[in-house]
């Protein structure tokens, strides 16, 4: 009996648990019931929202699939795989709101894959260091011919070695000349004459003997006598048989062309000083540099026997002749050599620093496509969207930047790395556009050849 109790009550304690549990899972269930109810008035339903956005989002029509690595002959009218083992890629039909028909939409994620970047068109300077080389050689102007204008013979030569250096007034040779000692002993007569005429106090006689001097001395200053022998003669009233005659400027001699005791004759160029204070440097440009030059224009000259130093100066020379034999242009520069450290027929490496555009639209050169009849960019229109637009591009400058003419303008993005991948779909796309609408009737090509059937 007291056992029989005892099993009675555990069997309540149990069944009164299991109906609190259900309570509370029954309780649990309706909450959520209602809540949902309410959320449903308030919220709007997830699968609604999700099939509503499907709805608004328009189906792009497929052309055809394709392996761009393959090409053509992988284009398919329905997905699969390519002969390199790669799924074929859909090629969407362009929006009805592009007018460009050759235009790239590239899948954001792709973007990075394809290696794709983008540059700015700007609006500045474009500047160019045209290289290269020139020979060093004596300025024309600072060339000084030493002739004799009356025949005679040398006395004593003095200027005996080419390349000497040489100073003004420094004593080149003596010349015996009958003209010039006529000359000198019919000025002396003129002087005497003054004399004479200035003790008999007759000014008229004084005039004329002054102005017989004049003419007298004007007349061997032609003939080559310096002033400093004229005024010496009329000094000492002796004539010299032997006239000095000196340099008249610093530099170097050469070309001498006489010998002692050698004879000469009126008109002889008898040795040359040249003037190596200022010296030419001649360089060489080719046709298509040409453009980039311009006179006064700032050059950097380096020699080899001087490493680590630059020597600069200015354009002063445009040659208008072009040599036929390799079709280069002389421009010359002048060059200071006042320390006398360069020397003529020395070869010098030439940077020619030109700006010859101050103000014109600049685009990366790599951007720029050349495709044999003309030169296209690709601008980004926006992420991801990509238009192909001709230009005209002029002068090459520095840093990798070209003139553009005409196609773009400042602020534009341009595509500078993956552009060539981006033009094999653009050409498609054209191709398509082009003649597509005409086989719209006909069965897509299929890239596939397919083995013809035997019959047996």
């Amino acid at each position: 009996m007291r056992l029989r109790l005892i099993t009675t009550g555990l069997i309540g304690i149990i069944c009164a648990i299991f109906g609190f549990m259900l309570a509370i899972v029954l309780q649990s269930t309706l909450g959520h019931a209602v809540g949902g109810g309410v959320a449903g008035q308030s919220k709007p339903n997830k699968t609604a929202e999700l099939s509503a956005t499907k709805k608004a989002v328009p189906k792009r029509k497929i052309l055809y699939w394709w392996d761009s690595m393959v090409g053509a002959s992988s284009i398919s009218p329905k997905p699969g795989i390519s002969s390199m083992g790669m799924p074929l890629k859909p090629v969407y039909a362009p929006s009805s709101e592009s007018n460009n028909p050759g235009q790239v939409h590239v899948d954001p994620a792709m973007v990075q894959n394809m290696g794709i970047q983008t540059g700015l068109v700007t609006l500045g300077a474009l500047t160019r260091r045209v290289r290269t080389v020139g020979t060093l050689q004596v300025a024309a102007p600072k060339r000084v011919a030493i002739t004799v204008r009356a025949d005679g013979w040398i006395g004593k030569l003095f200027a005996t070695t080419n390349g000497a250096a040489i100073r003004r007034g420094q004593p080149l040779f003596t010349l015996y000349s009958p003209k010039i000692v006529a000359a000198e002993q019919e000025l002396v007569a003129a002087q005497k004459m003054v004399s004479m005429a200035g003790k008999g106090a007759d000014r008229q006689a004084i005039g004329q003997a002054r102005e017989l001097v004049r003419s007298v001395s004007m007349r061997l200053k032609f003939l080559g006598v310096n002033q400093v022998t004229i005024q010496r003669v009329l000094k000492t009233l002796k004539p010299e048989v032997y006239v000095t005659f000196t340099s008249p400027a610093n530099g170097i001699l050469a070309e001498i062309k006489v010998q002692q005791k050698s004879p000469i004759t009126a008109g002889m160029t008898v040795m040359r000083v040249d003037d190596l204070s200022t010296l030419w440097l001649n360089t060489y440009v080719y046709e298509n540099q040409l453009p980039w030059i311009a006179m006064k224009q700032r050059v950097v000259a380096s020699i080899a026997a001087f490493p680590g130093k630059q020597f600069t100066g200015r354009i002063i020379f445009i040659d208008p002749l072009e040599n036929p034999e390799n079709h280069t242009i002389t421009v010359r520069v002048a060059l200071d050599n006042s320390n006398g450290m360069l020397r003529p027929g020395m070869f010098a490496l030439v940077d020619i620093l030109t700006s010859p555009l101050k103000h014109t639209i600049l685009v990366p050169r790599r951007a720029v496509i050349n495709t044999g009849t003309g030169e296209l960019v690709f601008i980004e229109t926006s992420h991801g969207h990509f238009d192909p637009v001709k230009v005209t591009t002029g002068l090459v400058g520095a840093h990798g930047l070209v003139q553009v003419i005409s196609g773009l303008g400042p602020g534009q993005k341009v595509v500078t790395s993956g552009q060539f991948m981006i033009d094999v779909e653009s050409q498609y796309s054209q191709l398509k556009a082009r003649f597509l609408p005409k086989a719209t009737a006909a069965k897509p090509v299929v890239g596939t050849t397919l083995a013809p059937k035997i019959s047996k």
